[in-house]
């Protein structure tokens, strides 16, 4: 039975991500993923216009995968304790995913491709309105805009964060889930003095 098109493709996702997982980012050639998969490079580059549109492909599958973590965490009412067990469960989803985080971080950093996909944002988005259905809550007078720029900016904040929590050597003897911790709870803390003015 032949594989349709969009079989393939979830057929090279999948196995990209394994080899991303076992062997790292320096890793994953057209020509090492065909070997793994059993399909030919030229299938691969009929899939993807490139290597770097199939890390793409694979970072939007690693924030779905942090997004769905994200829902799991317990939601009350003090939305500063929700903040933080937001942060608690993307803290323990990087440690968990190191490699796949690492590509994340560093293929976004250096935007190897021309535009992010609208489904690639659309993830970012998404993570970005949990934060912020939080900060309203937080900070109810400050205005829905400025409500909006800080969940951006505290996204960023994090996500910046988390390079701290893949690196192993230079970072090593940090208490670096405390120090991300406190980072993120200052922002608030900063956010909470603002909001009074």
């Amino acid at each position: 039975m032949t594989k349709t098109k969009e079989e393939i493709r979830a057929d090279l996702i999948v196995k990209a991500r394994e080899l991303l997982t076992t062997k790292g980012l320096e890793f994953l050639t057209a020509r090492k993923l065909a070997d793994y998969s059993g399909y030919s490079v030229g299938t691969i580059y009929n899939q993807f216009k490139s290597m770097d549109s199939l890390i793409v492909w694979e970072n939007c599958r690693t924030l779905e995968d942090l997004y769905e973590v994200l829902l799991t965490a317990e939601m009350g009412s003090d939305a500063y304790e929700n903040l933080n067990r937001l942060l608690e469960k993307f803290v323990g989803f990087v440690l968990a995913n190191k490699i796949l985080w690492f590509t994340l971080y560093n293929t976004h950093f250096q935007n190897t491709v021309e535009s992010y996909e609208p489904y690639y944002l659309r993830w970012i988005i998404k993570i970005v309105r949990l934060l912020e259905r939080n900060l309203h809550k937080l900070f109810i007078k400050v205005p829905g805009k400025e409500r909006r720029v800080s969940a951006e900016v505290l996204f960023i904040t994090v996500f910046s964060l988390s390079s701290l929590l893949t690196t192993e050597k230079e970072f090593a003897g940090l208490e670096k889930e405390y120090v991300v911790r406190i980072l993120f709870n200052t922002y608030l803390a900063g956010m909470s003095y603002l909001a009074e003015k």
